[in-house]
């Protein structure tokens, strides 16, 4: 009885000193968090032996799914709470607690939700007296603490000044203090508060009885004839003053009329007189007055004056001269001295001394008249000529074009017309200001390619208006220019026109076409493109053909969308194992097919490559990750290798390769607190199989996370779990845990054994070499299966 019971209790003993418990990493919360914001917070397991439960705690009291939280196990490591629309109610803390099979554990953090400040309206009294005070207390209705206080007047902020404003401010309100108050107190008053979330404002207006006081005192004006002005009378008091302007028409105080709200004339509500379209009668001296029955009233005098910016009288909008003599353009101009010439070709100016220009002014009664001379006219004089002149209040500009007599203009309306695959009609137009009879049409074209096209030219006589371009290649872009020719020379070229011939067939097959087995059912196929002069017009894709070798049938096809790589590639699916395969391709496009390839034979393999083992993680350290995986079932051959590969957060890859007789890798070197992803392909004869999803693994220590800092706590020792010995224990039992140690000892001696062992063989075996007759996999690009494998050096270790 006793030999039957010791397997069983030495299995469950290993069992229970294996598992490790939870142990979670600390999270915490942003910090000035919003009320109506989306919070969301991860719970990450950073070591322990899964399977895990998570559950969400706030204040001692657990959280469920619902409208307002979201809890989700985004992997086997890792669950999510999200907060939708805080509110205050939120405000708390917040507990993620873990448990696997062996112990518990949990970690808090706290989230604060802060509140907008709202203030409490307040007002002034009605009707303040002049030389009395008022006070006004501006406090908080709700609002989180620390808030400050501010009090603006009519937009600008207030400060204490002297002593006629007092402000106090306090932790939850602020009071305003306005002493001995005259007419420059009445405006609005705004007390505004704020904290980190938000501010609030409000505003009262404050009036005081008081005579007509200046705001802006009245100032002489000056003002360009034809725009407007503005005389300002900044006038404050309360009630509000009623104001008059008038304006002298004598040399006596009475020589006043008042001026009304009329044509050109406004006088706007703040007291400002408007003059629009000033003229010379509008010059002279106004007078503000102002009263409220308050006290006595007030006036003020000022000037407007009125200045005459430039204007020019009298110009030639056009003119022309013969190339080689000389272009006179003149500009005549009225204004007030001194007046300012400039002149500009095209909007670029003139610096004089200039070769070939000269310009002068005289002087006339109201202004000055401008010239410019052009000596010897060159036809790179033509264009148009600007002539700007300015004062003291303001500038006027005026164009005149200069035609130079030269050569033809450009042919008119070049159009191309009925274009086929190797012909198009060109027609044109005559040129229009031409200066002698064209003598002849010169037609140019070209083909457009990345190599520049070979130019052709045509002499055509003066009566055509069309002709027929032959010899042109199919499918391609070409651009047609046309100039005129007279006695003088040739003119410029017209703009230039692009057409596209029609396409025809490709001419050629694609090249360099290659096919390889990838598995028992597919075949992969590449090729090049054919040769660029033979497309004869922009390729579609490619038809790729094919059929069991001598078989009678047709071939059949599949259509591949051309790219813009240098390689095109393809798989054909689901076809016969361990068969032969005649595969052709050919080019299209929206002409047509073009020939194909010959034809390539090949045979899909009689096997495939393994599938994608099951992989899990098994142990995680600061600078080590365990993995191990279980192959799957494949029963076309066994497993030659495995070849493993991780990525970091950096997106640095490294592969490693182990025998197929391996179940586990040890990955060492690794940076604390770094994620990885991990993931391993299996090899056998016939290639290499896909790789297994990736896993993801953070190593313990510090994680590189944007706004968290994360606390190491060191995991108490009482979470440990062992059993605890009966104190009324039987001999028998006190004798069975010692048989159970001691066969412990004995199977840790035999594996570190076997550990020993294998690193020798190993070290002898440096190199693995697949066996000849196992063809490669075409998939992989990197060929890894040709790659020998050996014992990593400080990368990671290999466990049987």
């Amino acid at each position: 009885m006793k030999i039957g019971m010791l397997p069983t209790f030495l299995t469950f003993l290993i069992s229970v000193e294996c598992a490790d418990p939870p142990v979670v990493a600390p999270f915490s919360f942003l910090k000035n968090i919003k009320l109506g914001e989306q919070v969301r917070v991860f719970c990450t397991v950073r070591r322990g032996d899964p399977p895990f439960s998570f559950s969400w705690w706030k204040d001692g009291e657990r959280l469920y799914v619902g409208p307002h939280f979201d809890i989700e196990k985004i992997d086997e490591y890792t669950s999510r709470l999200v907060i939708v629309g805080v509110s205050t109610y939120d405000s708390g803390y917040y507990t993620c607690r873990v448990s696997n099979a062996v112990a518990t554990d949990n970690t808090t953090a706290q989230m604060v939700i802060e509140d907008a400040p709202r203030i409490q309206p307040f007002i002034f009294p009605d009707k303040a007296e002049i030389g009395t005070q008022v006070n006004v207390l501006c406090s908080l209705l709700k609002g989180t603490l620390p808030v400050s206080f501010t009090w603006k007047k009519n937009g600008k902020t207030l400060t204490t000044v002297g002593d006629k404003i007092e402000i106090l401010i306090l932790s939850d309100s602020s009071k305003l203090k306005l002493k001995h108050l005259d007419g420059g107190n009445i405006g609005n008053y705004t007390c505004t508060a704020r904290n980190t979330v938000g501010e609030d404002s409000r505003t009262a207006r404050l009036l005081v009885n008081a005579p007509p006081f200046w705001k802006e005192q009245p100032k002489d004006t000056e003002a360009v004839h034809g725009q407007s002005a503005s005389l300002h009378c900044g006038i404050g008091g309360y009630p509000r003053p009623k104001i008059t302007w008038k304006k002298a028409y004598g040399t006596q105080s009475k020589d006043f009329l008042v001026v009304h709200n009329e044509y050109k004339k406004t006088i706007l509500e703040n007291g400002t007189l408007v003059i629009d379209s000033l003229k010379e009668a509008d010059e002279g001296v106004y007078t503000c007055e102002a009263e409220n029955g308050v006290g006595e009233g007030i006036q003020a005098t000022v000037r407007l004056s009125v200045h005459a910016p430039p204007t020019v009288t009298s110009v030639k909008r056009r003119t022309s001269a013969k190339r080689g003599e000389t272009a006179v353009i003149e500009c005549e101009i009225t204004g007030e001295q001194p007046l300012l010439v400039s002149w500009e070709k095209d909007g670029t100016k003139l610096t004089m001394p200039f070769t070939r220009f000269e310009t002068y002014e005289e002087a006339n009664g109201k202004g000055v008249k401008a010239t410019l001379l052009i000596s010897n006219v060159q036809r790179r004089d033509q264009g148009n000529y600007l002539c700007s002149v300015q004062n003291d209040y303001g500038s006027v500009k005026d164009v005149t074009a200069l035609t130079v007599q030269e050569p033809p203009e450009s042919p008119s309306d070049v159009k191309v017309i009925s274009v086929n695959s190797r012909s198009a009609q060109v027609i044109w137009g005559a040129p229009s200001g031409i200066s002698t009879s064209i003598k002849q049409f010169v037609i140019m074209f070209w083909k457009n390619s990345k190599v520049s096209g070979k130019l052709h030219q045509v002499s055509l006589t003066s009566t055509e208006t069309s002709t027929l371009l032959r010899d042109l290649q199919p499918g391609n872009e070409y651009t047609v220019q046309l100039l005129a020719e007279n006695d003088v020379g040739r003119g410029d070229p017209s703009d230039p026109v692009t057409f596209e011939t029609k396409e025809e067939e490709p001419e050629a097959p694609p090249v360099d076409v290659e096919v390889e087995a990838a598995d028992s059912h597919t075949l992969q196929i590449s090729w090049k493109p054919p040769p660029t002069d033979t497309w004869n017009g922009q390729l579609k894709g490619y038809h790729v053909g094919y059929k069991v070798e001598g078989s009678a049938s047709q071939l059949a096809y599949e259509t591949v969308i051309k790219t813009n790589l240098r390689e095109e590639k393809t798989l054909l699916r689901n076809l016969r194992p361990s068969t032969r395969y005649s595969v052709a391709v050919n080019a299209f496009n929206s002409a047509g097919d073009g020939p194909a390839s010959e034809e390539i034979v090949t045979s899909t393999l009689n096997g495939d490559p393994p599938q994608s083992p099951e992989v899990k993680v098994k142990n995680v350290s600061q600078t080590s990750v365990t993995i191990m995986w279980s192959p799957r079932v494949n029963s076309d051959a066994s497993v030659e290798q495995y070849v493993l590969e991780y990525v970091d957060t950096d997106q640095n890859k490294q592969e490693f390769h182990a025998p197929g007789s391996h179940k586990e890798y040890c990955i060492e070197g690794l940076e604390s607190g770094q994620r990885y992803s991990i993931r391993v392909a299996a090899y056998n004869m016939f290639g290499r199989g896909d790789f297994s999803p990736s896993l993801v693994v953070i190593t313990e220590g510090n994680a590189r996370v944007p706004g968290y800092e994360p606390i190491v706590h060191e995991t108490p020792f009482y979470f440990r779990l062992y059993f605890v010995i009966p104190v009324v224990a039987s001999v028998t039992v006190i004798l069975c845990v010692i048989v159970v140690a001691w066969a412990c000892l004995k199977r840790a001696h035999y594996i570190e054994g076997r550990k020993a062992q294998l690193y020798v063989s190993y070290q002898q075996r440096l190199t693995y070499v697949p066996p000849s007759e196992i063809s490669r996999d075409s998939r992989a690009v990197d060929a890894a299966y040709d790659i020998p494998w050996d014992v990593p050096n400080g990368g990671g270790s290999m466990i049987t």
